[in-house]
């Protein structure tokens, strides 16, 4: 039987009901309705069905889209909190910031900084009473709802409007929908309280009837309408005569009548600006624009300051010094009358909206902007939640939207390109679903369409968005082919098809094998198309003619002997050709496969390495090499096939060495975590299996099943050990105390029971959940129970003295999974609101809500150290959280589906469990060292015998690492900042670092202490590096000097002076006779260290230098710096004559550089969060390594083998096996290598090749 939520008008039942009836009556298909408020359509379907509970925020949006007028959201009442907190309580404090949304009437109070606009606005409207409608005119994104809703309407409430007796007037506020005219009946009924005797068809037949209704029901007043997004008379209404005559009506309720006689309302229309021109179409518009327009401009520096702080100071929020500047800086306004770009307003409240999540009581704090990300975060998780509600076919048109808004440069930087907006659709294979994908992305406030224009609204998108950031990086080849394809037919168009515009040569090849070998066609307009087909028809014509005048030619040759040689000669030619031929298309296809690999890197694993080693196979590129070698940046350590059904569970064994799995198909596997064999699978459930618990000493397994019983198994014998029966439903959850003798169990019937293992007896019931129970899990010190439930709340329990202790509430839908810290303080639940929070365990309190997901968060758990939290949610990813800072430190995407259950393993081993019938093995230092808590890290450094690594941190810290392990060896503390720089003596028993303290520390690497603190730095000191001879210790900062230390004797022993700049980085030649320095002065400084003096001056950099580095042999010296180049020097030159080369690709500063010992490779890092090499033979470049997701600030070679180390800001270090073949071979231990059946299987489509010896 159901309970009274499914039967009841406020369950899900009453509530999708009445969902479907009001869709119905505007009109709204349930893809259209999931578009607008931004929900997946399947989502959608399960509430309107009943098979899912509506959440408050879901009904808000279906609310406000469908004009409700709150009916939706009163049939989901908000979850009552436990208790009532005092008011000055911070955690209650209300935020002023309505985020992307535009401000509403109720919002007023919060709305500043268009003052002046208002008061322009009211004497404009005042003036044009009787003269027909006010057009408000402004790009997507300028403010325009916002200063209709909260600045217009409550200045006409409260009587600003310059006109006798309107203080009275009524308001209404309207969107036009799919059928305007019945939409603006309903709302005018609805303010005035009266029925009006007119019907839309009557209105469509006489559309001044409204105006001859209205006058006698207003008597001396008049009403003021309010149309808001009125493009959307041409963008929904589908019924021209319609829309006609809703313009006309607008118009003549508007106008004086013809005798003389008081319009009976004022008409206010609110429409983004590119869509004047449709009004063009409209002979009564078309006055509108000439004599009623009101274009809202940007807002200046002073507005945007005052939209900032005066709603902080009102809500009774403070603003950290330097956080609005910072703000404004990120919005990129400069001086105090200059405004904002278009759309930019949005993104500014966004940010401001986040921020006050992150505050700290009632501060809003640089530190939280920052923790956000920023303006640029803020659009990064925007977008991201945008692509997610939509469907698979409208993913693909918003890339191919977005990345014909990015003009792709030679260089690898891109930047915004705006696009005309009809030509753009029009490249698209389905204008109507392309339509509503591009209006997604504009009400998002992501996209800007102004006039007929659209572009992306800030750059910051192009940066921060690693899913268009991938679709730019993984194709730019393509995507420059494509845009200098689209130009050229754009030329050849406008010039009438001018034959001498088409492609030929080399640019006609490139483009034709773009084309055909990466479904390229399927990317191209009809102009393209047309152009392409063109340039291939006039090439074809070419080459016959070409042939038909060789073979008169030939006809003309007088003796066998030169056809002979002829003949000969083309033979020859041919073959080349047809080798060259061969060549290039192997060359392309491996190309062409790494891209691919590159964008399946996320998401599908396997495929992704896979392809890698078919690339590189096919053809050893630069392409296949990055991607090969790149692959190691993935986590993915194995997937586990063998269930038939979703896996809802896994679960370590305490030894590690066994990983349980629960299924809906009623099996728990056991699998060897070693070789990821199937060691057996119990059976007996005949119910879907729930979740899985080992008992702490490992000897039993439980399982809990939909059957209602939970079973006990030997896990040495693999025998059935015994059957809890009790629940009166299916059971959810178990859970085993530390000591192992109690087992918990939560189940559907909304109760938690313990039970006794020994006696295999129930001990209590625990009652309190008003609904099924989801989770459950004991504290480390098993005094404390934790569950979680459907009822939104979570309980916790006396798991001793069996009772209750305290309820938390906060979430607002179905908590799914609990998990407690390994320190018992802390605890961690996820819920079907998208959330995770953390909760004090012993204050009772929310500390977090950490965001980002963007579907149900399935399940959570902590990692061992306690210093991460590791969450899993149906959006398909798991992602791992820092517990201090509570940003994402990575993303696990490997399943194709729901992720349904995490388990942390021995040492950096995570197991997911999926609906995909798999569960997928991850090895989190498999490439990475991960500093937790999160801290950028800056430059590091291997021992002489590469078995340690020391890493300089900005938290204060040198950390020294196990390289071998993969393990945090010690923390080295001393700084009283951050450090920058670290280096290890010759003989590796020294370690120096440096720090934004002003100090040099040297360590003693064996006892791990600190041994002297070399002091005589005026400003941090940004580098360090010894001797040949470990005599000498180098220096430099920013006072702008090199310091020499006798490392011996602690002491100072000269000043090197003679940089105008802050010096970044110095380096000894391999002789120890010289020392390069480099410089924000733009230079480099060669020093004879013997005689303690200055040497050349190289010049050639535009930018700060930022690393230098000698060649094994020193004869060649690389700088790196912020005009993204990699100089190459020789040091024995004169000045600037010693320069010899430069180096590109880094499409940002170069931040370190580094030559591999045997000195045939040249390593460079940057801001692009890349990792470039260089072959010094022929300084060519072979291979981009990516996989951080900051800047990387240092790189360095291991001294005994081909790896690399890459030290970032986002909180890790890389470890890159550069050697290809050893790579290849991991690769095929990793994946197991691909037959046939296989491939298909990971790459459909792709044609087989193999890529590991059978």
């Amino acid at each position: 039987m159901g309970g009274p939520d499914e039967t009841s008008a406020h369950g899900p039942a009453g509530f999708g009901a009445e969902l479907r009836r009001l869709r119905g009556e505007r009109g709204l298909s349930l893809t259209a309705l999931a578009q607008r408020i931004h929900y997946s359509k399947g989502y959608l379907s399960k509430i309107e069905n009943g098979g899912k509970p509506p959440t408050p925020d879901l009904a808000r949006r279906c609310d406000e889209e469908l004009l409700a007028g709150g009916a939706l959201a009163r049939l989901v009442p908000e979850v009552p909190p436990a208790r009532t907190p005092e008011a000055d309580d911070p955690r209650n404090a209300v935020c002023p910031y309505p985020g992307l949304a535009a401000f509403r009437p109720q919002d007023a109070r919060w709305f500043f900084g268009r003052d002046r606009a208002t008061a322009r606005l009211l004497e404009q409207l005042a003036g044009r009473i009787g003269g027909g409608p006010l057009a408000v005119i402004a790009p997507s994104g300028a403010g325009k709802s916002s200063l209709l809703r909260a600045g217009l309407v409550p200045a006409l409430e409260r009587g600003a409007l310059p006109v006798a007796g309107s203080c009275g007037w009524p308001v209404v506020v309207c969107t036009p929908t799919p059928n305007p005219l019945k939409e603006l009946l309903r709302c005018v009924t609805e303010a005035l309280g009266t029925g009006l005797s007119v019907t839309p068809e009557e209105l469509e037949e006489g559309p001044g009837r409204l105006a001859e209704i209205l006058r006698p029901v207003l008597g001396t007043a008049r009403l003021v309408l309010l149309v808001d997004q009125f493009e959307e008379t041409f963008t929904l209404c589908a019924d021209e005569a319609e829309r006609h005559a809703f313009v006309s009506v607008l118009c003549s309720v508007s106008r004086a009548a013809s005798g003389g006689g008081e319009p009976p309302a004022v008409v206010v229309l609110g429409m983004r600006a590119d869509f004047c021109g449709r009004c063009l179409e409209h002979e009564e518009l078309a006055a509108v624009l000439t004599h009623g327009l009101f274009a809202l401009g940007p807002m200046t520096a002073a507005e945007l300051r005052e939209a900032v702080v005066r709603p902080a100071e009102r809500a009774g929020l403070a603003l950290e010094p330097g956080l609005v500047e910072l703000l404004l800086r990120d919005l990129e306004v400069r001086g105090a009358s200059r405004g904002t770009a278009s759309g930019a307003l949005p993104l500014l409240s966004h940010a401001l909206l986040v921020t006050w999540q992150q505050r700290s009581g009632r501060t809003l704090t640089v530190h939280g902007y920052e923790m956000t990300g920023g303006i640029h975060g803020a659009i990064a998780r925007s977008a991201e939640e945008v692509f997610g509600r939509l469907q698979p076919a409208e993913q693909d048109l918003a890339r191919r939207i977005l990345v014909r808004l990015v003009h792709v440069g030679d260089g690898d930087v891109e930047s915004r390109r705006r696009a005309d907006r009809d030509p753009l659709l029009a490249q698209l294979p389905d204008r109507r679903a392309a339509e509503a994908t591009l209006d997604a992305f504009v009400r998002a406030r992501l996209l800007t369409v102004d006039r007929d224009a659209v572009e992306i609204t800030h750059e910051a998108l192009l940066r921060a968005w690693p899913r268009l950031r991938g679709w730019i990086d993984n194709d730019r080849a393509g995507l420059l082919t494509h845009q200098q394809l689209a130009q050229a037919a754009g030329e050849w168009v406008r010039e009438r098809r001018d034959p001498g515009l088409l492609h030929r040569g080399n640019r006609l090849s490139v483009a034709r094998e773009w084309a055909e070998q990466t479904d390229g066609r399927a990317e191209l307009g009809p102009h393209e198309t047309e152009f392409l087909d063109a340039s291939l028809a006039e090439e074809r014509r070419r080459r016959t003619a070409a042939r038909r005048q060789a073979t008169v030619q030939r006809r003309l040759l007088v003796t066998l002997a030169a056809l002979l040689v002829v003949a000969v000669l083309a033979g020859s030619l041919a073959f080349q050709q047809r080798s060259r031929a061969v060549d290039e298309r192997r060359v392309a296809q491996s190309q062409e496969m790494a891209v691919r690999s590159g964008a399946l890197a996320t998401g599908q694993p396997e495929a992704s390495i896979l392809l890698a080693a078919a690339a590189y196979r096919t053809a050893p590129t630069t392409e296949a090499r990055g991607a090969l070698l790149s692959t190691q940046s993935q986590y993915f350590a194995g997937r586990l096939r063998g269930h038939t059904g979703p896996v809802n569970a896994v679960a370590f064994s305490p030894d590690g060495r066994l990983l349980a799995s629960a299924s809906s198909d009623g099996t728990v596997r056991l699998w060897s975590v070693a070789d990821h064999r199937t060691v057996t699978a119990l059976t007996g459930n005949g119910a879907p299996v729930r979740s899985v618990a080992f008992s702490p000493d490992g000897r039993l397994l439980a399982s809990a099943g939909s059957d209602g019983t939970v079973r006990l198994w030997g896990v040495a014998d693999h025998r059935a050990a015994g059957t809890l029966t009790g629940h009166s439903g299916g059971v959810r959850a178990v859970a085993f105390a530390p000591d192992g003798a109690t087992l918990a169990s939560g189940g559907a019937d909304g109760t938690v029971r313990l039970w006794d293992v020994a006696g295999r007896r129930l001990l209590t019931t625990l009652t309190g959940h008003t609904d099924q129970v989801l989770s459950v899990a004991f504290a480390p010190d098993g005094k404390t129970l934790a569950s979680s439930s459907a009822d939104r709340t979570i309980r916790i329990w006396d798991a001793v003295g069996r009772q209750p202790l305290t309820t938390l509430t906060g979430h607002n839908d179905e908590v799914l999974s609990v998990a407690f810290a390994p320190d018992g303080r802390t605890l961690a639940s996820g819920s079907a609101d998208r959330t995770v929070r953390l909760w004090d365990v012993a204050e009772q309190r929310p500390l977090a809500t950490l965001t980002g997901h963007n579907d149900d968060i399935n399940a959570v758990a902590f990692s061992r150290e306690g210093t991460a939290v590791i969450s899993t949610s149906g959006d398909g990813t798991a992602k791992l959280w820092d517990t201090a800072t509570h940003r994402v430190t990575a993303t696990l995407a490997g399943h194709t589906d729901y992720v349904l259950s995490i388990a942390v393993g021995p040492g950096n081993l995570l197991a997911t469990a999926g609906f995909d019938q798999s569960v997928v093995l991850w090895d989190l230092g498999r490439s990475a060292l991960t500093t937790r808590p999160f801290a950028e890290l800056w430059q590091s450094a291997f021992s002489p015998d590469g078995r340690l690594l020391a890493s300089a941190g900005a938290d204060r810290t040198v950390k020294l690492w196990d390289v071998t392990h993969r393990r945090l060896l010690a923390d080295l503390t001393g700084h009283d900042g951050s450090v920058f720089a670290v280096a290890f003596s010759p003989d590796g028993r020294l370690l120096a670092s440096a720090g934004a303290d002003r100090t040099v520390k040297l360590w003693d690497v064996t006892h791990r202490r600190l041994l002297a603190d070399l002091t005589g730095h005026d400003g941090s000191v940004f580098a360090v590096a010894f001797s040949p001879d470990g005599r000498l210790l180098a220096s430099a900062g920013a006072d702008r000097t090199v310091k020499l230390w006798d490392v011996a004797r602690h002491r100072l022993v000269t000043d090197l002076t003679g940089h105008q700049d802050f010096v970044n980085t110095v380096a000894f030649s391999p002789d120890g006779r010289t020392l390069a320095s480099g410089s924000d002065d733009l230079t480099v400084r060669l020093w004879d260290v013997a005689g303690r003096r200055a040497g050349a001056v190289l010049r050639g950099h535009s930018g700060s230098v930022r690393g230098v580095s000698f060649s094994p042999d020193g004869r060649t010296l690389a700088s790196g710096g912020n005009d993204g180049t990699v100089r190459l020097w020789d040091p024995s030159g004169p000045g600037a004559d010693g320069r010899t080369a430069g180096l590109s690709g880094h499409s940002g500063a170069v931040r370190a550089v580094a030559f591999s010992p045997d000195g045939r490779t040249l390593a460079g890092s940057g801001s692009d969060g890349t990792v470039r090499l260089w072959d010094t033979g022929g300084w060519r470049l072979t291979a981009t390594l990516t996989g951080h997701s900051g800047a990387v600030w240092g790189v360095a070679f291991d001294p005994r083998q081909p790896m690399l180390a890459s030290s970032s800001n986002d909180g890790t270090v890389r470890l890159w096996n550069v050697d290809v073949r050893q790579r290849g071979a991991e690769i095929c231990r990793l994946a197991g290598g691909a037959g046939r059946t296989r491939w298909a299987q990971l790459l459909p489509g792709v044609p087989y090749r193999p890529v590991c010896p059978s």
